[in-house]
């Protein structure tokens, strides 16, 4: 399991707020420092704004595309913000699509199948209309500045002193917008699109639909593009998902009395595995969904994981079974409630431990420290 997908699904469905440490700052010499103080000139970039420019943007797509000749039976609409922070907007027509289709279906005869049908119709991917900042007018340069910064601000330690940087600051980006906050700028400015009805002057199908999408289908289908899309439309869209959520909740309700030990021991293969072949992704759920599952649980919850990451510090050495173990019980403490003062400072003295242990540790040593404050 990778729990970076449960952190990302806390983000978006706002368990978790976006908090700002400081800016990334851009020069006039295209270098980038971080700062947690914001430089005396040049212009600031905050959650807010970079989200707005993100709806401007768009805007200026869907009226220049609503102007076009193929503004005709516009089904989907998709702001897709990536890993490798870039962000697309994609829209695709009736009649694309079905040209798109017979192309497949005259090559494969699996794409006269309903799922492999649905699946091509929603793939971005083969959609016939694709843009990016270029396409945005005079907001397109915020996305750039992003992708210049976001580029960098990987390589970046927060630890560092900022040292002697030449240049004048040209541009600072909040923190959060760079670390995975992009990610939920994308959806709200997709709310924000639909609330005030910018899609209104395209020609459209009635089950038209728009939403934003990160690139990972089961947190994409599972929570993001249901936080814009009416279920009654979801589920007339993706029939399928309909069935697998009812499956789900059935499997979901045989956990019901269980104990929170053997209930995180149900989720083991998840835990300890990679392939993604077992629940919650046979039932196209994310990571994130696991500990939704055990949340029910709350302090007791978080003292199972706390006794077990105390056990696991004592290691001398952390092997991948037992590193897979450490992050998915830090994760579930963030769905277990506010921690008592004790667990608070067994929380401290873990996070020691773990610094200790191994370096591949320091960052689960600090979210610790983080979750004990």
């Amino acid at each position: 399991m990778y729990t970076y997908y449960s952190m990302l699904g806390r983000l978006l469905d706002e368990r978790t707020p976006l908090k700002s440490e400081g800016y990334y700052i851009l020069n006039d010499k295209d270098q980038v420092i971080y700062s947690t103080k914001p430089p005396i000139q040049g212009e600031i970039v905050t959650i807010e704004s970079f989200t707005n420019a993100l709806v401007e943007g768009c805007k200026q797509i869907v009226h220049s595309f609503a102007a076009s000749p193929e503004n005709k039976e516009v089904y989907a609409i998709n702001l897709y913000a990536d890993e490798h922070k870039s962000f697309y907007f994609y829209m695709n027509t009736l009649g694309r699509f079905n040209e798109t289709l017979c192309k497949y279906q005259s090559n494969n005869q699996e794409y006269f199948e309903r799922n492999h049908i649905i699946s091509l119709k929603y793939n971005c991917g083969d959609f016939d209309f694709q843009f990016w900042q270029e396409h945005m007018g005079e907001y397109g340069k915020y996305i750039a500045l992003f992708e210049k910064i976001g580029y960098t601000a990987s390589d970046i330690s927060k630890d560092d002193p900022i040292g002697n940087v030449e240049g004048v600051p040209v541009v600072a980006f909040e923190t959060a917008i760079i670390d995975n906050g992009y990610y939920v700028c994308a959806l709200k400015a997709m709310q924000k699109l639909i609330a005030e009805k910018a899609f209104a002057v395209l020609d459209k199908t009635e089950d038209f639909i728009a939403y934003a999408s990160t690139g990972n289908d089961y947190i994409d289908y599972g929570m993001v593009m249901r936080k814009t899309i009416d279920q009654e439309l979801f589920y007339r869209v993706f029939p399928d998902l309909n069935e697998l959520d009812t499956q789900f909740e059935e499997a979901m309700k045989q956990n019901m009395n269980l104990s929170v030990t053997d209930s995180i021991a149900f989720w083991s293969e998840a835990i300890e595995k990679d392939y993604r072949l077992e629940p919650p992704f046979t039932y196209s759920k994310s990571e994130m969904e696991v500990f939704v599952q055990l949340e029910q649980f709350g302090n007791i919850l978080a003292k199972e994981c706390l006794d077990k990451l105390t056990e696991l510090a004592r290691l001398n050495s952390i092997d991948m079974k037992s590193y897979k173990w450490v992050t998915f019980y830090i994760e579930a403490l963030h769905f277990a409630g506010k921690l008592t003062e004790d667990q608070a400072e067994q929380c401290k003295k873990i996070a020691v431990r773990l610094a200790e242990v191994d370096n591949d540790l320091i960052d689960s040593a600090k979210e610790l420290e983080a979750l004990a404050r």
